[in-house]
């Protein structure tokens, strides 16, 4: 079997390490900062800079759900230092629009705030300074691309030098480029792309302790 699996990924800490291959082979070495999306894409990102000897922190994200259907994003919150980042997919917000009240739409951004507020506040200590620095962001997948879309805005106006995007997978039309990234790292792009999830044999819900865990058992920042 090549370096990339021919079926599912195993979970997300061996997508992770199959990502630092990808990243390696494009020069992506230990004075990158690798920041994990919470939470799903936390356990991606530690292990892909544990391979590549980088330092590892995490930003904060939220989905901005249709009412009913709550797994659809139409937009996406993001937060890092002083930062936050919003996003809006169109064709699906312009649908939510004409389905839902505004102000359903609005209730669930006012509640995506508050948990994005808390969870950066939650993780504070593991927003390293990454102006001027190679930034690689990594999620377990892209499915809109929304909350991605949102880290971009946010690590952007942190002043990266470089911005990765890294993801197991993705679905074909947003593999080949992402606005704002210097580079998009997938390592599949399935044209019968469902769900992040149906990718992987174990994609069980990452909790805060578990995110915690991976962060305070890093390596240090050594550069």
């Amino acid at each position: 079997m090549g370096r990339h699996p021919a079926s599912k990924f195993r979970d997300r800490a061996q997508a992770g390490a199959l990502l630092s291959d990808a990243l390696a082979a494009r020069g992506v070495g230990s004075d990158a900062v690798v920041l994990g999306l919470l939470r799903g894409g936390v356990p991606v990102a530690a292990a892909a800079a544990a391979s590549l000897d980088a330092e590892l922190g995490v930003l904060a994200v939220r989905k901005l759900g249709v009412p009913d259907h709550r797994e659809l994003a139409f937009g996406a919150v993001a937060s890092y230092l002083s930062h936050a980042g919003r996003y809006l997919v169109p064709s699906v917000y312009r649908h939510a629009l004409d389905t839902f009240p505004a102000a359903a739409l609005e209730e669930a951004e006012i509640n995506a705030d508050t948990e994005l507020e808390y969870l950066a506040a939650r993780f504070a200590g593991f927003a390293p300074e990454i102006a001027g620095r190679i930034v690689v962001l990594c999620d377990d997948g892209l499915a809109t691309g929304a909350t991605m879309h949102a880290a971009l805005e946010v690590a952007t106006a942190c002043g990266a030098a470089q911005l990765i995007v890294a993801v197991p997978v993705a679905p074909r039309d947003l593999a080949g480029s992402m606005p704002g990234a210097d580079t998009l790292v997938v390592l599949r792009s399935p044209r019968d792309f469902a769900a992040v999830g149906a990718h992987y044999e174990d994609f069980s819900q990452v909790d805060e302790d578990t995110v915690g865990r991976l962060l305070r058992d890093a390596p240090a920042a050594h550069h």
